[in-house]
């Protein structure tokens, strides 16, 4: 079978920066280009990370730089979990990549040129959701996987999960605009996550890959320690990508979803509205050992390899 086309939105981020590998170790993904937008640290920060994860990975895949901000409200970022870098300072090597310009034009290349099948987004929904205000016909043959949400409380306020919370305004557009939506919330990935000794191999390879990835898992868990008490790297974002691939380990549900998107507590807030029609198709279970065995396998394999080996 050929792989499934995709294109990865993205705010790196540590978590991002595992999914960016679990999807470049999963042969079932094609990934297509890559497109940053603010959230996780400043659009400069994520957008250097980007660069610097294409450029480890001896990948050909267009970065393109999008949003600094939300479509409204005031903007947030997650710098104080993720660094001001947005890594903690996880080794990525200085590199001599461009930008191949702004996001809009390289998701709709990805969408129209390229014909891709999965749109996966590990940030805030900003990028998609303008493109998908301006060119709504460019998602037809397309779905969006998004990694964000909750409705058993948050991880920015206690009813707001991050990536909503950052740009409610575009996820309610993502919810009207009649797109394929895939959510995968924290109702999930809350259950998905490794410690440090579940990558032992890791941190003794000399590879700049495996550095990179024990180095994310690692940093992870101090950022939750510090949180929550908690010395675990919940793999939030590499469990969007598993669902663009794999859906058969999680269950979905048909949801009608609303999200507050004006400022104050209820900000981000999802809900689940009683409708005979559902808006998105939510996971509501997952099989989490699988996941994370899954997770590990197939990053380790890569991590092992140097760029540009077979």
């Amino acid at each position: 079978m050929s792989a499934l086309r995709v294109h990865i939105d993205t705010d790196p981020g540590l978590d991002d920066l595992l999914a960016l590998a679990f999807a470049l170790a999963s042969p079932e993904l094609s990934v297509e280009g890559i497109t940053t937008v603010a959230g996780n640290a400043s659009l400069e920060a994520v957008t250097e990370n980007a660069l610097r994860f294409v450029a480890l990975a001896g990948e050909a895949i267009p970065v393109g730089a999008g949003a600094s901000g939300p479509l409204a409200l005031k903007a947030i970022d997650a710098s104080k979990f993720h660094g001001a870098d947005g890594r903690r300072g996880v080794e990525l090597a200085p590199h001599s990549l461009r930008t191949a310009g702004p996001a809009e034009a390289l998701l709709r290349r990805s969408l129209v040129e390229r014909r891709v099948e999965r749109v996966i987004v590990l940030g805030p929904l900003t990028n998609v959701a303008a493109l998908l205000e301006a060119e709504p016909e460019l998602f037809r043959a397309a779905e969006v996987v998004w990694m964000g949400g909750s409705l058993r409380g948050g991880n920015v306020t206690p009813l707001a999960e991050f990536n909503a919370y950052a740009d409610p305004r575009a996820l309610q557009l993502a919810l009207a605009s009649g797109v394929r939506l895939r959510v995968i919330g924290l109702d999930v990935t809350n259950q998905v996550a490794l410690r440090a000794r579940d990558l032992p191999a890791l941190g003794a390879s000399a590879t700049p890959r495996a550095v990179m990835v024990d180095g994310a898992v690692r940093a992870l868990c101090r950022a939750q320690r510090e949180l929550s008490g908690a010395e675990v790297a919940y793999l939030h974002d590499p469990c969007a990508v598993a669902a663009a691939f794999a859906p058969e380990l999680f269950e979905f549900e048909e949801k009608r979803l609303h999200v507050c998107a004006r400022e104050g507590s209820e900000r981000g807030h999802l809900e689940s509205a009683p409708g005979a029609r559902g808006e998105a198709s939510y996971a509501v279970a997952a099989r989490e050992s699988e996941l994370a065995a899954l997770f590990v396998e197939r990053v380790s394999r890569w991590s092992s390899r140097e760029a540009g080996a077979p």
